[in-house]
């Protein structure tokens, strides 16, 4: 199978069972990326569950990460005052919440389990030029994984 279809949106293969489309996240267009050997029922299947979750469950994502990074507001208050962040005004826990996206999703499924790895974004660049690592095991267990960058 080199290409299929979800929600009107063709995923191709890029690599050896790794395939990349664009789908709709959290109200934006998002690059999702798929690796799996299974059928193409399957996969698609399994993409349209996993993202509907990620969809569902944004409060709980937002909270992982946010309980190991809250201090990225005080940073860039910091340097706010210091003039080395470029705003209006200081940040609040809402603003910089309010400031994350998706960037990308990356989706694994293969016999026996899967798992969700997705990058988080901010604009303005509260990440300071980073993207932060989500990780959601088959469990459906939040881990914040580190800044990539």
């Amino acid at each position: 199978m080199t290409k299929f279809m979800i929600d009107n949106n063709e995923f191709t293969l890029t690599g050896k069972n790794e395939y990349e489309g664009k789908l709709c996240v959290w109200g934006e267009e998002v690059t999702i990326f798929v690796d799996s050997q299974e059928n193409q029922e399957k996969i698609v299947s399994f993409v349209q569950d996993k993202i509907q979750w990620i969809d569902e469950n944004k409060d709980k994502i937002i909270d992982a990460f946010m309980e190991e990074n809250s201090h990225y507001i005080e940073v860039i208050n910091d340097m706010i005052e210091d003039g080395e962040f470029d705003a209006e005004c200081e940040i609040d826990e809402e603003g910089f919440i309010s400031a994350l996206f998706i960037n990308n999703v990356s989706l694994f499924l293969d016999e026996k389990d899967w798992s969700i790895m997705l990058d988080l974004e901010a604009e303005p660049d509260y990440l300071l030029g980073h993207l932060a690592c989500i990780e959601i095991d088959s469990d459906y267990e939040i881990e914040f994984g580190g800044l990539n960058g």
